[in-house]
């Protein structure tokens, strides 16, 4: 394995901003796997999963070559930060990006550089400080890997407009996006999860030796996936966090109250909206939220459809 660091830019400061590109390559030709950790800088388990990926895989009994970026946005992560702090910027929202540009515009051209010829891509993301999260997105190109990776929930949703996947996508690259973990919960058991899935997926295109595990018996995939955002700020009480996530919950739950940790003063109420939801995204008994933060994450149960092995 060879590892590289890739220049970014120079910030004002004098410190110079690179990219830590680790490059494995099999025992024998195959395909260019691409995978990214941290481009959200609040989701380190991404960035553990992959770095704990470049250990698990064997280079012997590899067919293809592996290229990851554990950290592909180094400030937010430092900062754990949704966006990157020097100029406020969503990376996942801004690729190819524009090496002209600013700190993270430069980040995201870098990153579609490294993604250029890839055969297939891998976006490791997780929920952030305080929400944990488990899906993986579906896409036609690719749907082989998601269904590899085992989660009980596939989203057959669209890539966000300026995504590393959406951009990826375009270039013909077959894709998924890994959504699991996060909010500090279960970690071992989610770093399994992920480590274990993406092996599978591996197993599933090619590029290591032996029969992929089949995706669980009660795996499904949605269209509809609803992101419930409280309107106010405060202290936010539910029972449903990590370890109720795939849970079919009937229409009208309470999954939360938004409190004032001030008065006492109960200031909204998040219920379910589908009969029945699943929850896909939750928070734990008690975190403080600011007004638009993702509360929880429903899809709709009464049009989920059992996943095509095919």
């Amino acid at each position: 394995m060879t590892v590289e660091q890739i220049p970014v830019t120079t910030l004002a400061g004098g410190h110079r901003l690179e990219l830590t590109v680790h490059t494995l390559r099999g025992a024998s030709d195959g395909p260019r796997m691409v995978m990214f950790g941290g481009i959200h800088g609040d989701e380190p388990m991404g960035s553990e999963t992959v770095r704990r990926l470049l250990d698990a895989i064997d280079p012997a009994q590899l067919s293809g070559t592996v290229v990851a970026v554990p950290v592909a946005n180094p400030y937010a992560h430092q900062a754990l930060t949704r966006n990157t702090p020097l100029d406020g910027v969503n990376l996942n929202r801004i690729f190819p990006g524009d090496r002209g540009g600013s700190v993270t515009e430069q980040l995201a051209a870098v990153l579609s550089g490294i993604l250029e010829g890839a055969d297939y891509f891998i976006d490791f993301h997780s929920g952030g400080n305080f929400a944990t999260v488990e899906y993986a997105y579906l896409h036609d190109a690719g749907a082989e890997m998601s269904r590899a990776y085992g989660t009980s929930v596939l989203y057959r949703g669209h890539p966000y407009g300026g995504s590393a996947t959406g951009w990826a996508l375009e270039k013909g690259v077959r894709c998924m996006v890994s959504e699991l973990g996060g909010g500090g919960q279960r970690i071992g058991h989610y770093l399994k999860r992920g480590v274990d899935g993406t092996l599978n997926v591996l197993r599933a295109i090619g590029m290591l030796p032996g029969d992929p595990v089949a995706p669980p018996e009660d795996q499904v995939i949605v269209d509809t996936l609803t992101t419930l955002r409280p309107a106010v700020g405060g202290t936010v009480v539910s029972d449903f966090g990590a370890a109720r996530l795939g849970e079919r919950v009937p229409k009208g739950t309470v999954l939360a109250k938004v409190v004032s940790p001030y008065t006492s003063e109960e200031l909204e109420v998040i219920t379910a909206p589908y009969e029945p939801s699943i929850l896909v995204l939750g928070r734990e008994h008690l975190t403080n939220v600011a007004p638009g933060d993702y509360g929880f994450m429903v899809a709709d149960g009464a049009t989920a459809k059992p996943a095509d092995p095919g």
